[in-house]
């Protein structure tokens, strides 16, 4: 990968960023399996055409700068130790920020959107630390609880003033309890990535199935009642069947524009989305849209 300085940033952030593959030859990490398969493939097929900014990185250097700050290691516990175990026939790891032997709590330091918090959206976060839970069980390790210690990037103070559903301060714990069940649950969650990662492994980047709307992070499209004239919407629906017959109800000068959803991770989050057709027919499909609306 390739990590460009369009702003000419000093050399040491560039320095900074690893460049190097994430996952050597017949392993992955805990973190890319969390990732949809075609982003996984697309990831190690294209390593060496994948260009970055280094401010598309930047909140990944403020997470490592955390880490680093963070990083404590007592006599009963370990930080930053990188442990494996293979599956299936693919070698799994994980990077744990720090474990505690005699409580058996797994801590990982996160930075996220305040966003995350109000939305309470934490699947990604129990995978992880599930399959570290897993990864440290399979080396003889007992762990009771994995707890998340995340800092918000945006948070403001303004904001917790003033709403009483917005976090009040930019920090937030998410813990839970590691049970026989969720490992049980986790290990199968592997097993399918990995074998998907498999039965997709040989064929052409393009037929590689997509990832689901909720792992692109996408909204759905919506169609707009317009009235010519007027540049907001008279009402905006989600089926195409009820605008259309909405449009035909209110008679001439009505019509249904389609306003297709962004895939937000797509289009601001995917390293790979260029090697990506799924990328490129939505963009295709939001400018189609955005010259119509001119």
């Amino acid at each position: 990968m390739k990590i460009t300085n369009v702003m000419g940033l000093p050399d040491a952030l560039v320095k900074a960023i690893e460049t190097n593959p994430h996952n050597e030859p017949g392993s992955l990490s805990a973190t890319t399996l969390l990732k949809n398969t075609k982003q996984i493939l697309l990831m190690e097929r294209h390593w060496d055409e994948l260009e970055e900014d280094v401010l598309d990185r930047f909140w990944a250097l403020f997470g490592t700068a955390i880490h680093k700050m963070l990083e404590s290691e007592g006599k009963d516990e370990f930080s930053e130790e990188q442990i494996s175990f293979e599956l299936d026939g693919i070698v799994v790891t994980g990077r744990i920020d720090n474990y505690n032997m005699k409580t058996g709590n797994i801590t990982d330091y996160k930075s996220c959107s305040v966003y995350k918090i109000i939305n309470q959206d934490f699947t990604d976060w129990r995978r992880q630390g599930l399959e570290y839970a897993w990864l440290l069980h399979k080396n003889g390790f007992l762990v009771k609880t994995c707890t998340f210690i995340a800092i918000t990037k945006d948070h403001s103070m303004r904001k917790a003033r003033h709403s009483s559903s917005y976090p009040k301060v930019p920090v937030y714990v998410y813990q839970f309890e590691v049970t026989e069940e969720g490992l049980t649950e986790i290990e199968a969650f592997m097993k399918g990535k990995i074998a998907e990662c498999k039965k997709f492994a040989d064929v052409a980047d393009d037929d590689i199935p997509p990832c689901t709307m909720e792992e692109r992070w996408e909204s759905p499209t919506t169609y707009a009642v317009m009235k010519e004239g007027n540049k907001r919407a008279f009402k905006v629906l989600k089926s195409l069947a009820e605008a259309e017959k909405l449009a035909a109800e209110k008679g001439n000068g009505y019509s249904v524009e389609t306003r297709p959803g962004e895939a937000k991770r797509c289009m601001d989050y995917c390293a790979c989305n260029t090697f990506c057709n799924h990328y490129r027919e939505h963009v295709a499909a939001v400018e189609a849209q955005e010259e119509v609306s001119w």
